[in-house]
C-alpha cells in the first residue's frame, strides 16, 4: 500500500485500465492457458487440447471476474509455431478480452505475432515480452506488426540488485518504444524461490516511483521450482495453489497493477484471494489519503452479503 509522488500513467487496452494512483484501478488477473503439464493439453507441438475443459475454465474465470470486479486476462501458450495457430484461432471465437501471447521458442513468437496481424487483433493482443534477448527476426516481425502493448520484461541473469534491474528496465524500455508498442507493462521479473525471488517485489515500487508505470508480476514463478513442494506431504495441489496465492496477494500489495497466477484452473481461488486484500487495500490506502488530503477515487470492491 504505497503512495507515490511521481504521477502514476494510466492507459485502457481492450476494455481493463491499467495503472494509474494506488488503488485506483483494480488488479488485474492473468490465468494461464496450454502450458505442459496442464490436464486439457494433449499434445505441445501441435497444439491438441481439450476444448471442453478449456471452455469450463474460461467460463469459471469470466464469472469470477465479474463476481470480484477484478478483470481478466488470458495469457496464450503455444510451444511450437504449429501450437501458435491450434491456440489464437479458437481463443479469438471463444473469448471476447484481451489476452497475452508466450512461448519460449523465437519461432512461434513469431507465428504468434504475424496470426495476430492476419485477425486484426492488434487491440487484443499483448505480445509478452520485449527483453534483451529478443532475436533480430522477432525485432523484424514486431515493427511489422500493428501490435500496440507489450510487456517489458526487465531480466537479465547480470541483476542482482535493484540498480542493476532498473538498468536493465531502462534499456527494455527504450526497445519497447523503438520497436513501436504505444502501451507497456513493466515486469520486473519474477525468479523462483531461491533463484532471486523477491526482487522483483522490491523493484516494484521502485519502478512506480521512479518512472511512474504500470508493472505487472509473474506470480506463478516463484514456487514452480521450490523443492519444499517437491516434499513428501507437500507434493498436492492444495499446497501448490496456497504458495500460488500467497505469491500473488504479496505482489498486489507492493503495487503489481496486473498478475500472471499461472494456470487458469485456479481462478476462482485466485480471485476470491485477491479481492479479500482489495478490501484491505481500499481502506488502508483510503485512510492515507485523507491523510495527506489527497482527493482520489478508489476502486471499490464488491461487497456480496
Amino acid at each position: 500500500m504505497f503512495v507515490f509522488k511521481t504521477k502514476q500513467q494510466k492507459f485502457e487496452f481492450g476494455g481493463i485500465s491499467f495503472g494509474g494512483a494506488s488503488g485506483e484501478s483494480p488488479t488485474v488477473l492473468v490465468g494461464g492457458l496450454f502450458f505442459k503439464g496442464q490436464e486439457i493439453v494433449v499434445d505441445t507441438k501441435s497444439g491438441r487440447f481439450d476444448k471442453e475443459i478449456a471452455k469450463e475454465w474460461i467460463s469459471l474465470a469470466e464469472a469470477s471476474s465479474e463476481q470480484t470486479g477484478h478483470p481478466l486476462i488470458l495469457q496464450i501458450y503455444g510451444r511450437m509455431p504449429d501450437a501458435m495457430e491450434s491456440h489464437i484461432p479458437w481463443i479469438v471465437e471463444n473469448y471476447d478480452g484481451p489476452f497475452m501471447i508466450e512461448s519460449i521458442n523465437a519461432r512461434a513468437r513469431i507465428r504468434a505475432v504475424q496470426l495476430c496481424e492476419e485477425l486484426g487483433l492488434k487491440n487484443r493482443a499483448i505480445f509478452n515480452a520485449v527483453n534483451l534477448s529478443l532475436t533480430e527476426d522477432e525485432k523484424n516481425a514486431l515493427r511489422a506488426s500493428s501490435l500496440e502493448m507489450a510487456v517489458a520484461l526487465g531480466w537479465s541473469p547480470r541483476t542482482t540488485s535493484l540498480p542493476e534491474r532498473m538498468t536493465v528496465i531502462k534499456q527494455v524500455l527504450d526497445l519497447v518504444a523503438e520497436l513501436g508498442f504505444k502501451y507497456k507493462l513493466v515486469d520486473p521479473a519474477t525468479m523462483p524461490v531461491g533463484a532471486g525471488f523477491g526482487l522483483d517485489y522490491r523493484s516494484i515500487p521502485a519502478i512506480k516511483s521512479e518512472l511512474g508505470l504500470p508493472t505487472c508480476a509473474g506470480a506463478h514463478n516463484a514456487p514452480s521450482a521450490w523443492k519444499f513442494l517437491k516434499q513428501q506431504g507437500f507434493n498436492k495441489e492444495s499446497t501448490h495453489l496456497s504458495a500460488i496465492i500467497a505469491s500473488t496477494v504479496a505482489a498486489q500489495i507492493f503495487g503489481a497493477d496486473c498478475i500472471m497466477f499461472g494456470s487458469l484452473r485456479r481462478s476462482k481461488e485466485v480471485f476470491l484471494a485477491v479481492s479479500l486484500v482489495a478490501n484491505a487495500i481500499y481502506t488502508g490506502l483510503g485512510e492515507s489519503y485523507r491523510a495527506l488530503g489527497i482527493a482520489q477515487d478508489l476502486f471499490e470492491p464488491p461487497t456480496i452479503e
